[in-house]
């Protein structure tokens, strides 16, 4: 090799090394976004396993919030770590679940299932204090076929207001989730945005409001009223996700238009938790910069 051309095989090495090492600064100085959306663990692809650096990871990416339904399931000492790590970053933890309504339908549930539902409210009000989260996700049981939608709610609601009684003084919100899928025992009680408006209507209580996922009222068929069906419960919403549909991926993948929503959203000033509840269309580091690329696009 002439000196001419080893010359420029180093100028390129280092341009490539240059280059890697300007991404790798980039990566750690990524603005943060202008929404609070909220990735959930293992979501980010290229992402490492360890739960508080999966945390640093988001957080360097630009991410302002988090998000772990499972965050119940975790030892009291790493809640209490997340809860030091967010507070210490100004993120915003999200939601975790409180009940998943263990398939019981709660305009009749017996006085065994209150105990054990209002039982979980006590754990939800230890988890808080360890990691400050205000929004916790509840699945308010599953309907039966033969008893009007309107009474089983006007029923739920009365053990709602129990559920209420014991978080409400902790300023935890029960984040009521409207489901496009069955759960545990059956069909979920509320099924849209509707249902659950009815519900925190019927309840009547502030910590008891809506989860407005729109991946789940895409599913039902409401694709094409996803803001006219959130701007009707807007009074009891607080509390949102996303979830392109089909394929509950990030957005852009499916039919939503979630540019469109999260404009509407900045227009209601909204400024609280957009969970991330779905998974990402692909892995490595190309599945990484989009799912990355998706959320810039529409924060824009």
């Amino acid at each position: 090799m002439n000196r001419r051309q080893f010359q420029k095989t180093l100028g390129g090495s280092l341009l490539a090394g240059l280059s890697s090492n300007l991404l790798a600064q980039e990566s750690t100085k990524a603005a943060p976004f202008k929404a609070l959306f909220a990735p959930h663990p293992k979501q980010l692809p290229t992402g490492p396993k360890d739960y508080l650096e999966q945390l640093q990871f988001a957080y360097d990416l630009g991410f302002r919030a988090w998000e772990d339904n499972n965050l119940y399931k975790q030892p009291p000492e790493l809640q209490e770590k997340v809860g030091a790590f967010v507070k210490e970053k100004g993120m915003t933890l999200g939601v975790m679940v409180i009940n998943n309504g263990g398939g019981v339908p709660f305009f009749k549930a017996t006085d065994e299932q209150k105990a054990n539902i209002l039982s979980d409210m006590k754990k939800g009000v230890e988890i808080s204090k360890r990691t400050g989260q205000t929004w916790m996700t509840m699945l308010p049981g599953i309907r039966v076929d033969n008893v009007p939608l309107h009474q089983q709610i006007a029923g739920a609601a009365d053990l709602m207001k129990a559920c209420c009684d014991i978080v409400e003084e902790h300023g935890i919100i029960l984040s009521q989730e409207p489901l496009s899928h069955n759960i545990k025992g059956g069909k979920p009680l509320i099924r849209s945005f509707a249902d659950g408006f009815q519900l925190c209507e019927a309840t009547g209580r502030k910590s008891c409001k809506l989860l407005a996922d729109f991946f789940h009222e895409g599913q039902i068929g409401n694709g094409a009223k996803l803001i006219p069906n959130a701007e009707a419960a807007w009074s009891q919403v607080s509390y949102v996700q996303y979830g392109d549909s089909p394929g509950r991926k990030e957005p852009g993948t499916g039919a939503l238009d979630y540019t469109a929503v999260t404009k509407w959203l900045r227009e209601k000033n909204y400024t609280g938790v957009i969970g991330m509840e779905h998974r990402a269309s692909e892995k490595g580091p190309e599945g990484l910069k989009k799912l990355i690329a998706s959320y810039r696009a529409i924060d824009a």
